[in-house]
């Protein structure tokens, strides 16, 4: 096995239970962030807001991925044995400097049980994986958005950064590494096609 391809032993495993209430506080702490930016924004102290908003959005950040995975997973009836937390999966894409920060940044996986991802329909496997980056995505843009309505200061920035480059880095990364979840949903739905 390459070491592109091989799974990246956790520092840490949570239980489900564990690992979605820290990803569901965190969300909702993004959330509380967002709105409380917002209202800033809309008082005429959009500066003030900026910060909040940059916070919501960076701790959006380390809850989104794979909590999307587990919860479209789970409705679609894929079971998941934990999550792990360790630094990221693929630093080879990363050029040098930021290769050291994103492989000390404590990231969450979903930890998918073998068998019952075996079990499940190539559709089914396909809209897991896809889950991860597409609500990375989703939640790039919602964020900056809301500012941008709310009139924070610095949210074309954001927009601009979490929307546009974040996002873009996320979605080519999935898409065009073999083990990029992109690539495992369009292998998915290749399968079933076959």
């Amino acid at each position: 096995m390459s070491k592109r391809n091989k799974r990246v032993t956790p520092w840490l495993t949570l239980s489900i239970a564990q690992g979605n209430a820290l990803q569901i506080g965190g969300l909702l702490a993004a959330a509380t962030l967002a709105w409380y930016a917002g209202r800033q924004g809309s008082q005429g102290e959009g500066e003030r807001g900026a910060r909040w908003i940059i916070a919501s959005r960076l701790l959006a950040y380390f809850s989104e991925h794979a909590f999307s995975h587990w919860l479209v997973g789970r409705m679609l009836g894929i079971r998941f044995t934990g999550y792990g937390l360790h630094g990221t999966s693929h630093p080879h894409v990363y050029p040098l400097g930021l290769r050291w920060v994103f492989s000390h940044l404590p990231l969450f996986s979903a930890r998918v049980d073998p068998a019952s991802l075996r079990a499940a329909s190539p559709s089914a496997r396909a809209a897991m994986y896809a889950a991860g980056p597409v609500g990375t995505v989703l939640i790039g843009l919602a964020i900056p958005a809301y500012a941008g309505w709310r009139d924070v200061s610095g949210a074309r920035g954001l927009l601009v950064t979490s929307g546009g480059v974040t996002n873009a880095f996320v979605v080519l990364s999935e898409a065009l590494r073999p083990g990029g979840d992109l690539s495992r949903a369009w292998r998915a739905l290749r399968e079933r096609a076959t």
